[in-house]
């Protein structure tokens, strides 16, 4: 079996929720520089102890990033919204798209499925500018656009819920929803990383799974062998920030083709949500212990 040719990639941002990019990059054998504006953080040397370059830069320093992006032969990125909002996510995915370009490197970004030019939410109108302005600003890349994120089940506003043995769902409880586990949209990242010439100046719509809010409370009520009720969160302790992604997901939702992301790319191991919720079971018991252990 042929090898894989060893790239030296930049992983911007190597300490967010899709760092484990820069981890299976390291376990292919690739030189790694992982990015992160705090090289003395527990996640940095871990990195480094796995054999990553780090560096230092600031998605807000066009200056930092250029000089991370000097010499990589690829550059992987995400968006910021959850710390930047949705102008700072604009600006700091041009950033990033300048700094690849001027390196040469080719541009692997996580964007996300809804970003359009006429979307009544500011952070899909922010995403799909930077997609505009990474396909004008020229040079290789690939954009990714995952669904709504398993993940996202830990958000803060979800923990409550958790606790008191409900499924907080932000849709109402029969309707379907995709949704993409963060490792299949790392892996993602890493075949087109390693197969450029097959995903260059391509967009593609990452989803794992679909299912309703009450078959996965079912599911992690199997998993987790603990009852959870599914019930849609209510509006009132829905942060101002995700009311408007909740109404589009509910009125348009995602569409991706499930069916053809598996055929087409077996190679990623694609996470049913079964798989996932066996996956998160130690963060489950750290987030959200069994009520029944809260007393002890």
């Amino acid at each position: 079996m042929p090898t894989k040719p060893r790239k030296t990639v930049l992983v911007a941002g190597a300490s967010g929720r899709l760092g484990g990019v820069a981890d299976l990059l390291l376990a292919d054998g690739h030189r790694v520089r992982a990015m992160t504006r705090d090289p003395g953080s527990s996640r940095a040397a871990e990195l480094r102890e796995l054999g990553a370059e780090i560096v230092f830069g600031d998605f807000d320093d066009p200056a930092s990033i250029e000089a991370a992006a000097e010499g990589a032969d690829a550059v992987f990125a995400t968006g910021t919204a959850h710390r930047a909002g949705p102008e700072g996510e604009f600006r700091h995915g041009r950033n990033v798209a300048d700094a690849a370009a001027a390196a040469g490197a080719h541009l692997v970004y996580g964007s996300g499925d809804g970003a359009a030019a006429d979307s009544p939410l500011p952070l899909f109108r922010a995403k799909f500018e930077i997609e505009e302005h990474i396909r004008t600003r020229g040079g290789p890349h690939t954009i990714l656009a995952p669904v709504y994120f398993m993940e996202n089940l830990f958000n803060p506003w979800n923990l409550p819920a958790l606790r008191a043995s409900r499924f907080p769902s932000p849709l109402p409880v029969e309707l379907v929803l995709q949704q993409a586990a963060i490792a299949d949209v790392a892996s993602f990242a890493v075949l087109a990383i390693e197969r450029t010439d097959e995903f260059a100046g391509r967009r593609l719509t990452i989803a794992s799974d679909e299912l309703s809010g009450e078959r996965a409370a079912a599911i992690l009520s199997a998993v987790l062998d603990r009852d959870l009720e599914a019930e849609q969160i209510p509006v009132d302790q829905r942060p101002p920030g995700v009311q408007a992604l909740f109404g589009w997901l509910e009125r348009t939702g995602h569409s991706a083709d499930i069916a053809a992301l598996r055929w087409e790319h077996p190679e990623i191991g694609w996470h049913r949500y079964q798989d996932w919720a066996h996956s998160q079971r130690a963060r489950f018991r750290e987030l959200c212990p069994h009520p029944s252990l809260a007393a002890h």
